[in-house]
């Protein structure tokens, strides 16, 4: 019956409290989930790769331990302070306090706050652990246990380095040698990464400690009615100091030192410890003042000042002396810049010869015997180039709609090049989003015929079964290999792979349930019971950053090239084994990268395994040689005439041998004679027999101009053997600036061949043909540019050869160009012409000038505005009847005379006896310039037309 006792209703049930409940759930189901995803590739990572994944975890472990303790752990455990634990105990203050109570109230004072020791000793440790992974530097973890092993690495000849800006050296490079050299291993491995370490603990426990200190004094003291502004000023003016002897320092540790260092560092160090001075005064000042005096004040800032004056003074006067006396002021230091950069870019092992460039007949009774004493040197003539061979290989592929190009090198089989192209899986765009997983997992798993080969020379495709016997490509590069992974169960009958062949090489691991569902969950419904075979890291360099990073596989800011090789049987990857160190702490580097080849990497294309192989003869090398003497495996012979000098190392040493080839001191001031290489041209590694070689060797060329010559000539060529018993052996060949024989460079060739008469008219044939390269030889006494000419671009479907061009490099004031089907009857037209029996040369200036498009447009129109003339470039030209009434060509300085004669004539002829206006309008690469006329009521447009090329 009804009473008040059942009167009471029953409480809703807390729905808030079950949403929140699954929240929690949902979040602590997330954070299970990635936590065991990651343990479980950790785990698969340690069981396939053993030591090789554990080793880099090792010494980012130790890098972490040692970084962070140098930055984070405090020694001080009668202070027993804590940033952290002084934040966290505020923080619950403010949550806790009455809005009516003063702020002061809450805020406890920083100096009074103490870490029990037990708390305190255990927050160094767990800052350790937490922070531990921001300081991961595994090439100082290296450095570092190599240290611990008993390779000082030159940490003895460190204090030379204090001494180097108070000294002024010699003219000679041997002192920067002598006292920076030995130094090197310690200024690029151990010192950067302890410098930071102290530097950010200085900002924390001087920095913010100390600036929190006075924060909360201020308040204690303010609520009290006392506060202490001289004991605060003490200490802004000691973090300060500080601060100011930290950079003083560390400018010892600089890249450039001049006259000019030791002023800046002195004035530095003297500013950082007058400050901590003035502290240590008001300090004790402070037990009985509470205010600095306003001469304190003064006295403190006019310091400072007169310091910085004095120091601003004096760099002003050496400066200014030293405009006029650059050699006696900066000489010594010059000096000592290129010493250390030329150990650095080991410019000291490059050959050095005087080319000696000679324009010789060959009797024509003698010419075709010339030739075949030369045919080593002809049959080996690099005639397709990248682009061709790439548009010939294309079709190779045919209607595959499941692979696609990566990359195409040049290799060396029996002494002859093939460019080899290599291919990467990728998904065709038929595949819909349902089937997505499925197809990129289980079938697109590899590259069943992974590489393509054409013969450099002839152009014939070759099967490359000949050479690459494995030819699937299970590991290799780009595509899919780098954006998933794949798999197969084990207890498949049927495969889904491709052309359903079964992978059974030793790649990858068997993850077996329930690790499995947590790698991918889709196996927990799929293959519940079953373990699967699962195939990861399969892009190259992804592989060989995870277990050796140590190494650069992008340099410059673009991939390592990385060449496919073969023992006959299995194919590899082989990748270079580079390292580099920022230089910014070595005396006289200016910056310039500290890059060595310690080996290079041979990866298995079909099970991924990795050998490695040692060539270099650093300190790097040698340390890490002995950390991983069981991973290294003597070059195969198989491999030596394979293997090739890494181009990226060829063209950072050639661009540093550009400026510290130079070593005179005062010609390194007037910088009159630094090359560059010329624009747009790269090295091309060829069979070649360059002077001094007694037979054709495969080598990288690369040439160079003298920087800033308007006469584009070459300042000479470098070099660089690839043979495994002289491996990245440099030779420059250096014309002498006094020659009167000049070598003509890539773009005098190109302004040759264009002005050539039969070429003109082969190249009109042609309709539209590509250039190809312009590759350098030496055949007998003959420097020669051969130069294919394509009838198809590389966005055609074929490329075909329209005619070879050898181009003589010699030049004199006249230039030679012989055309042929092939590289031998193309130099048998060059030898004619040189012997005066076929054809006529064309003069030109040695030292021409190269003129930009639009340049030449300018000029070609001052040639009308000059005589008052309007000129209108219509989108279009529709006139019944056209006459052309003549054509000349214009690219260089040497041709404007003749074009400016050309166009007075078309002025006065067709222009200013009737009209003040012509019209101008350009087609393909002609400049074309006209007048209308009217004749019997017909309008005719009278023009020239003026080649400007691109």
């Amino acid at each position: 019956m009804y009473s008040a006792s059942t009167d009471k209703q029953v409480p809703p049930p807390d729905a808030g409290k079950f949403v929140r409940l699954i929240i929690v759930a949902i979040i602590a189901i997330v954070i299970i989930a990635v936590a065991g995803n990651q343990a479980v590739i950790l785990s698969m990572n340690f069981t396939e790769f053993g030591d090789q994944f554990t080793k880099p975890l090792y010494y980012s472990l130790v890098s972490a331990i040692i970084l962070s303790a140098i930055a984070l752990v405090r020694v001080n455990i009668i202070g027993r302070s804590s940033i952290f634990w002084y934040g966290l105990h505020t923080a619950i203050g403010f949550i806790g306090k009455s809005t009516q109570q003063p702020l002061s109230n809450s805020i406890t004072s920083f100096k009074d706050y103490r870490l029990s020791p037990l708390q305190f000793v255990i927050w160094q440790i767990t800052k350790i652990l937490l922070f531990g992974a921001f300081f991961v530097n595994i090439i100082f973890g290296f450095a570092a246990v190599s240290f611990i092993d008993g390779n000082n690495l030159g940490i003895e000849n460190i204090t030379n380095i204090f001494s180097l800006p108070f000294v002024t050296p010699s003219t000679d490079v041997s002192y920067s040698v002598e006292q920076v050299v030995p130094m090197i291993p310690s200024l690029v491995l151990l010192l950067p990464p302890i410098l930071a370490a102290i530097g950010l603990r200085l900002v924390l426990y001087v920095g913010i400690h100390k600036i929190i200190n006075v924060i909360t004094s201020y308040l204690q003291d303010s609520q009290s009615g006392k506060p202490r502004y001289l004991n605060y000023v003490s200490t802004v003016e000691t973090i300060i100091g500080v601060g100011i002897v930290w950079l003083g320092f560390n400018l010892f540790f600089t890249d450039q030192i001049d006259y000019n260092t030791r002023y800046i560092i002195g004035g530095t160090l003297v500013i950082g410890f007058a400050l901590l001075a003035f502290a240590l005064v008001d300090r004790i000042r402070a037990r009985v003042l509470t205010h600095m005096f306003k001469r304190d004040v003064y006295i403190r800032i006019l310091t400072i000042l007169a310091i910085a004056v004095i120091i601003f003074g004096l760099v002003t006067v050496n400066n200014s002396i030293a405009d006029a006396k650059k050699i006696e002021y900066l000489g010594p230091y010059t000096a000592q810049q290129i010493g250390v950069n030329r150990h650095i870019g080991q410019l000291d092992d490059i050959k050095e010869s005087t080319h000696d460039v000679k324009l010789q007949s060959v009797s024509p009774n003698n010419i075709q015997n010339y030739i075949n004493q030369n045919k080593d040197v002809l049959n080996v003539v690099r005639v397709w180039d990248w682009e061709a061979a790439f548009a010939k290989l294309k079709p190779e592929i045919g209607l595959i709609p499941y692979v696609d190009f990566e990359d195409n090198d040049i290799l060396r089989f029996n002494n002859t090049l093939y460019w080899t192209a290599s291919m990467k899986p990728i998904l065709p765009s038929s595949v819909s989003l349902a089937n997505t997983w499925y197809n990129e997992h289980l079938v697109y798993t590899h590259v069943p015929n992974g590489f393509l080969t054409l013969e450099a020379t002839t152009g014939q495709i070759i099967d490359s079964d000949k050479f690459f016997k494995q030819r699937e490509i299970y590991y290799g590069e780009g595509g899919l290999f780098s954006t998933t992974w794949s798999a197969y169960p084990n207890s498949r009958t049927t495969s889904a792979e491709l052309g359903g062949v079964s992978y059974n090489g030793n790649g990858g691991l068997d993850v077996s349930p329930p690790l499995s569902w947590t790698f991918e969950p889709n196996f927990l419904l799929s293959f519940p019971a079953e373990s699967v075979h699962v195939m990861r890291y399969k892009d190259v360099h992804d592989r060989m950053k995870t277990l050796y990073p140590y190494f650069l596989y992008d340099l410059f800011g673009k991939e390592l090239d990385s060449i496919p090789v073969t023992d006959g049987t299995n194919s590899y990857w082989l990748i270079p084994l580079i390292v580099g160190f920022d230089t910014h702490d070595v005396p006289w580097s200016v910056g310039n990268p500290y890059l060595r080849l310690v080996g290079f990497a041979l990866v298995d294309t079909y099970n991924g395994d990795i050998q490695l192989m040692k060539t270099g003869d650093d300190f790097f090398t040698e340390m890490f040689v002995s950390q991983y003497s069981d991973k290294f495996v003597p070059v195969p012979t198989w491999l030596e005439e394979q293997i090739r000098y890494p181009v990226e190392l060829f063209n950072w040493k050639a661009e540093m041998y550009n400026i510290y080839h130079v070593n005179d001191v005062e010609t390194f001031i007037q910088a009159n004679e630094f090359y560059e290489i010329p624009q747009g041209l790269e090295a091309y590694f060829v069979e070649a027999k360059p002077p001094g070689f007694d037979k054709t060797e495969f080598i990288g060329l690369l040439s160079l101009e003298l920087r800033g010559s308007q006469g584009r000539n070459l300042a000479g060529y470098m070099v660089v053997e690839n043979d495994l018993n002289r491996l990245g052996d440099l030779q420059f060949y250096e014309v002498p600036l006094n020659s009167t024989t000049k070598l003509i460079g890539p773009t005098a060739v190109r302004e040759a061949l264009d002005k050539d008469p039969t070429f003109a008219e082969l190249k009109t044939l042609l309709r539209n043909p590509r250039i190809g390269d312009n590759i350098l030889y030496r055949v007998g006494q003959h420097d020669v540019y051969f130069i294919p000419v394509y009838t198809a671009g590389s966005g055609g479907v074929v490329a075909q050869l329209g005619t070879i061009a050898a181009v003589g490099a010699a030049f004199t004031g006249e230039y030679y160009v012989g055309l042929g089907d092939t590289q031998e009857k193309a130099f048998e037209a060059y030898l004619k012409k040189v012997s005066g029996v076929a054809g006529s040369s064309t003069s030109i200036n040695v030292d021409y000038i190269e003129l930009g498009k639009t340049d030449r447009i300018n000029i070609i129109k001052s040639s009308f505005t000059d005589n008052k003339i309007e000129i209108s470039e219509p989108t279009s030209i529709q006139i019944p009847l056209s006459f052309k009434e003549g054509e000349i060509f214009f690219f260089t300085e040497n041709d404007r005379l003749d074009t400016q004669d050309f166009l007075k004539k078309f002025i006065d002829n067709f222009v200013k006896p009737r009209t003040d206006r012509v019209f101008m309008w350009q087609e393909n690469n002609n400049l074309n310039i006209g007048t209308i006329i009217v004749k019997d009521n017909i309008p005719e447009m009278h023009y020239v037309s003026i080649e400007i090329g691109n």
